[in-house]
């Protein structure tokens, strides 16, 4: 059974998160900033923590969800993957060619449609994970053996992290990050798996937190130069949590950061910090919608973050263009 104590806060919450205004205008459609260029990086926003990177023949996923269970239901019932809405949304997209599915932390918003986006539409996708992001997915869900663990790779402000290649053209650096508490400097989910679970998770509680990374992702030319790097957190961390390493910015600065503005206020110097390290040329906003509303529902913010103050912060110290896209919405990036 799931801990009350935990369900009475959690229900603040969901309840608030279920009663989100519309947050607008923010960016749909698509958006072709790199006409007529074949060497162009496509990204779309899946919703909450899930994107598309594509540039060619090469693509990197990061974990999308779209099962959306309601807020009564996640604070107090079991939960679980619903395949037939996996397969309705991730059918949109053909991405039977991603290379690696990157999973920054283990709650279920982020994992726990991860199976069946693993062995229905990406294959042969290698799943980047936590020590507990492997042992949640434990014997049940069929894919445990295709983690590749971060733990010894990853990077962080003062230490240059281990590449991890995908194919000649794709690289990943796992970076050590933190996950912002949710509410009042509490965390919901904390925790750790230390050995395979035997049986899927029944309850939201029970998809801990693990360790968190964010990462660098890089598309290479041929000489193995970098044409295109991608910054992706999918949880806001305090600083310098999360960072990349300088020697590494120094060489490349990253081309497109991707932030998550939901309770940046837990933490300080948010997103003003990144903008620092990361040196970024372009920003997308993620995982800032309700995600206790169906997918096909209107996009609704979660109230409890003040997401004009985020807005603001980030135009008073990042000059370069930044959007916050609904779901779908479509870029294309020139890579040079």
């Amino acid at each position: 059974m799931t801990p009350w104590g935990t369900v009475a806060g959690l229900l603040g919450v969901l309840c608030a998160a279920g009663c989100a205004p519309t947050v607008g205008p923010g960016a749909s459609g698509s958006f072709d900033l790199a006409p007529g260029d074949p060497d162009a990086v496509h990204v779309v926003y899946l919703g909450t923590g899930g994107w598309i990177f594509e540039r060619g023949a090469d693509q990197v996923l990061a974990a999308p969800l779209f099962s959306n269970p309601g807020f009564f239901t996640t604070g107090l019932a079991p939960i679980r993957s619903d395949t037939l809405e996996v397969d309705r949304f991730m059918g949109l997209y053909d991405v039977s060619r991603a290379r690696v599915i990157l999973v920054g932390h283990a709650h279920y918003d982020h994992l726990m449609d991860v199976p069946r986006v693993a062995l229905r539409h990406a294959p042969s996708a290698r799943i980047a994970g936590s020590r507990t992001v492997q042992n949640t997915l434990g014997d049940w869900s069929g894919v445990a053996d295709r983690v590749d663990l971060l733990e010894a790779s990853a990077g962080d402000e003062q230490t240059v992290g281990k590449w991890m290649p995908y194919g000649d053209a794709v690289r990943i650096m796992p970076l050590r990050s933190k996950h912002a508490p949710h509410f009042d400097g509490m965390t919901l989910y904390e925790g750790t798996r230390d050995v395979p679970v035997e049986h899927e998770p029944r309850w939201a509680t029970e998809w801990l937190e693990g360790e968190t990374h964010a990462f660098l992702v890089d598309f290479l030319d041929g000489d193995g130069s970098v044409a295109y790097r991608i910054y992706y957190q999918d949880a806001v961390a305090p600083a310098p949590a999360g960072f990349a390493p300088d020697a590494v910015i120094l060489e490349h600065p990253v081309d497109l950061a991707i932030f998550v503005p939901a309770t940046f206020d837990q933490v300080e110097w948010h997103p003003e910090a990144f903008v620092q390290n990361l040196r970024p040329r372009r920003v997308l906003l993620g995982h800032w919608e309700n995600f206790f509303v169906p997918v096909d529902t209107p996009a609704t913010s979660i109230v409890l973050t003040d997401f004009a103050h985020f807005e603001s912060r980030l135009e008073r110290v990042f000059s370069g263009e930044w959007w916050r896209p609904d779901r779908w919405t479509e870029f294309r990036f020139p890579t040079h």
